[in-house]
C-alpha cells in the first residue's frame, strides 16, 4: 500500500546521527497560503545567480543603498562604485584598504563607510570622497545613523562617539559616550526602531536621542541584554527586528533575534551542534532579505565553509552552498542589496570575487555552475523490524528540461541513495530522469529497494531547472523480525 512518508523538512543534524541526520541543501520549506494544496509544505528551490556587473578588484566588501535618492553602491576591494540598472558603474573613490567587510551608512546627504581604522565620506550632491581626517576620530568598525547623526565605536572600548548633525566630516571631541553596563567592549552598532543598539561581546545596551545637550543620547532604564555578539558582522536588520550571532560568560554560538528588548533564540539544538564544532565563528557575516514573502536571514561562516539560512516566516533553517569539483562550500553571497525600485532586483556580492550577481528564483544555477540541492529524510524505522520497501517516489515538478544545452539538463534525473545503519553510510546512486520540457507525466519513482530496519533515504539532483518537491510517496510491508 502505497502512503505519504515525512519526505518535505528542513536541516537537523543532531549530535547522533542515528537520532537525527536530516538536511535540506539549497532547498527550503514553502507552506501553502490556501490550505488545499497538494501537500502543507513543500520544498522549493533557492534562488540562483547569474553575474551582473564584475568590478576589477575585489572582493566585495559592503553594499548599501540610499533610499531617499535611489541610488546604489558597492566596496569592492579597495574602490566605492556606484552602480546603475543597465549594469554599468563608476568609480566614487578609493579606501586605504582593500580586504575585509566594510560597515556603511548614510544621512540622506553623505555615504559613510568604516573599514576599522579609518572613516570615509562621499557627499552625495558633489559625489567628492574624503576621508574623516578630524583628530577626533578615533576608528571604528561599525557605523549607523539616527535623527541626523553617524555614531561608531571606538574598537576594543567601551566608547561610542558621534558626529555633528548632517555631517560625518566634523566631530566635537566632547561628543562621546560609553556603554557601562558591562565591562565588554562595543563590536558593533545598529539602528533599530529610532534607537541605537550597542552590541558588545557579552551584552547590549540600547540608547535613544532624548535632545538633551550636550550629550543628546541616553540609555534606555530597564533595558540591559545580558546576551553579547560573537561576530561583530553577524548583526543584521529585516523582518523589522534585528538577528545576531551570540555570546555569554556561559557560552556562544546561539542565534538570536530581537523580540521588543528580549532576546528569543532562534537556532535549533542541531544548528546550535552544528556551529559550537566551528574552530572560529569570529568571522560570520549576516544579511537579510526578502522574497516571496519569506524574511531570511543568511549567516555565512567564512572559516567554516558553510551557509544556514533561517527562514522567520516557518521558523524553519536550511543549508545553501556552492557546488564545484565534487564538493559543498558556503554560498558566494557575502552581502545584499534590493535594488532599483522600476525593477526591483536582489544583488549579492561574491565574498572572493568582485562579481555583483543578480539572485533570484528564475534562475536555476548559479552563474552556470549546477546547484545541487540534497534533501536527507528522516528515519523510517517501526520498533526496529523489518519493512520491505517496494517503491519509493518523489512527488516534484516534471518536465522541466531544457531546450538546448547539455544532455543532462536537457533530461534532467535526480538521484536515490539510502543508508541502512543509521546514516554513517550510502548505498550506491540510483537515478532516474524527471522528463524532458514539456513531459509533465514523467514519474520520478524507484522499485525494488530491499528491506532493512532502519533506513535513511537521500535524493539530490543537479542540473539547471526549475526545482520543487511537493511530497514522499512510498509502498513497504513489514517482514520478520
Amino acid at each position: 500500500m502505497t502512503s505519504k512518508f515525512p519526505f518535505i523538512g528542513s536541516s537537523y543534524v543532531e549530535r547522533s546521527v542515528a537520532f537525527d541526520c536530516q538536511r535540506a541543501v539549497n532547498l527550503y520549506p514553502v507552506k501553502s497560503g490556501s490550505g488545499t494544496a497538494k501537500n502543507i509544505v513543500g520544498l522549493q528551490g533557492t534562488p540562483g545567480l547569474e553575474e551582473f556587473i564584475t568590478f576589477p578588484v575585489s572582493p566585495i566588501r559592503g553594499l548599501w543603498e540610499v533610499d531617499a535618492s535611489d541610488r546604489y553602491f558597492a566596496v569592492s576591494g579597495d574602490k566605492l562604485y556606484e552602480i546603475f540598472s543597465d549594469a554599468t558603474y563608476i568609480e566614487r573613490g578609493t579606501l586605504l584598504t582593500s580586504i575585509g567587510t566594510v560597515s556603511i551608512s548614510d544621512n540622506g546627504l553623505q555615504l559613510c563607510i568604516v573599514d576599522g581604522d579609518n572613516g570615509y565620506i562621499l557627499t552625495l550632491a558633489t559625489n567628492v570622497f574624503g576621508q574623516i581626517v578630524s583628530g577626533s576620530w578615533r576608528g571604528s568598525n561599525t557605523v549607523a545613523f539616527l535623527h541626523g547623526y553617524f555614531m561608531w565605536a571606538e574598537p576594543d572600548t567601551q566608547v561610542f562617539y558621534w558626529s555633528a548633525i548632517n555631517d560625518g566630516y566634523t566631530i566635537d571631541p566632547l561628543d562621546f559616550a560609553s556603554a557601562e553596563g558591562s565591562p565588554d567592549n562595543i563590536v558593533a552598532i545598529k539602528t533599530v526602531h529610532e534607537q541605537f543598539w550597542m552590541f558588545g561581546t557579552a551584552s547590549i545596551e540600547v540608547f535613544y536621542d532624548s535632545g538633551a545637550s550636550p550629550d543628546p543620547f541616553a540609555r534606555i532604564q530597564g533595558v540591559f541584554i545580558e546576551y553579547g555578539c560573537a561576530a561583530p558582522q553577524s548583526v543584521a536588520k529585516g523582518a523589522n527586528t534585528v538577528f545576531w550571532l551570540g555570546n555569554d560568560s556561559q557560552g556562544s554560538g546561539i542565534v538570536f533575534m530581537a523580540n521588543g528588548y528580549q532576546p528569543q533564540r532562534i537556532s535549533t539544538h542541531a544548528v546550535e551542534y552544528a556551529i559550537q564544532g566551528y574552530d572560529n565563528i569570529s568571522d560570520a557575516v549576516g544579511y537579510t532579505y526578502q522574497e516571496d514573502g519569506h524574511y531570511f536571514y543568511v549567516l555565512n561562516f567564512n572559516s567554516a565553509n558553510t551557509t544556514w539560512v533561517y527562514d522567520v516566516e516557518l521558523a524553519e533553517w536550511h543549508e545553501r552552498a556552492y557546488f564545484s569539483n565534487g564538493q559543498y562550500s558556503r554560498h558566494r553571497a557575502n552581502n545584499h542589496i534590493h535594488a532599483f525600485s522600476t525593477s526591483g532586483i536582489h544583488l549579492v556580492g561574491d565574498y572572493e570575487l568582485g562579481i555583483l550577481y543578480r539572485q533570484s528564483l528564475d534562475i536555476y544555477d548559479d552563474n552556470g555552475q549546477p546547484k545541487r540541492w540534497m534533501r536527507t529524510c528522516p528515519h523510517l524505522a517501526d520498533t526496529l523490524e523489518f519493512i520491505y520497501y517496494n517503491k519509493l517516489q518523489i512527488d516534484m515538478i516534471t518536465g522541466t528540461g531544457l531546450i538546448t544545452g547539455a544532455e543532462e539538463d536537457m533530461t534532467p534525473q535526480i538521484m536515490l541513495q539510502w543508508s541502512d545503519d543509521g546514516g554513517y553510510t550510502w548505498s550506491n546512486e540510483y537515478w532516474v530522469t524527471t522528463g524532458a520540457l514539456g513531459n509533465f507525466k514523467t514519474r520520478a519513482i524507484w522499485r525494488r529497494l530491499g528491506r532493512s530496519r532502519d533506513r535513511v533515504f537521500r535524493v539530490m539532483g543537479d542540473t539547471r531547472t526549475k526545482v520543487f518537491l511537493i511530497n514522499g510517496l512510498i509502498d513497504t510491508e513489514k517482514g520478520d523480525n
